[in-house]
């Protein structure tokens, strides 16, 4: 895990390293396919993206990235971004490697475990 700063606008979304101040990425929102997020209260979510690599981040205020990355879509291009909420779902973390995340609910808390496909 990488400690970054995400950025949203009405175009794109920046990915910000907070030691260095340096752009990491930028994703045009038309490029965003859909978010996929649990359905238990933990901080993960993916934004999964057309043409390259998607992101898993992980995140305390999940539920307010969510909804401005939705806004924030509706209000560029009139396209109703999907937001799928399954305890199960696969991202692509490189150009050729597909990881599955899973979540599962156990005392105190929630489970998360990131397996390669």
């Amino acid at each position: 895990m990488k400690r970054r700063i995400l950025l949203i606008t009405d175009f794109a979304i920046y990915i910000v390293d907070p030691d260095t101040d340096m752009l990491k990425r930028r994703i045009a929102l038309a490029a965003v396919e859909k978010l996929c997020l649990s359905e238990l209260k933990d901080n993960f979510f993916a934004i999964i993206i057309l043409t390259k690599y998607d992101l898993l981040m992980a995140s305390t205020r999940k539920t307010e990235i969510v909804t401005v990355l939705v806004d924030a879509t509706k209000s560029a291009s009139d396209y109703e971004l999907e937001v799928s909420q399954s305890n199960r779902f696969e991202y692509n973390a490189a150009a050729e490697v597909v990881k599955e995340v899973q979540f599962d609910e156990v005392e105190g808390g929630v489970k998360t475990r990131i397996l390669q496909k």
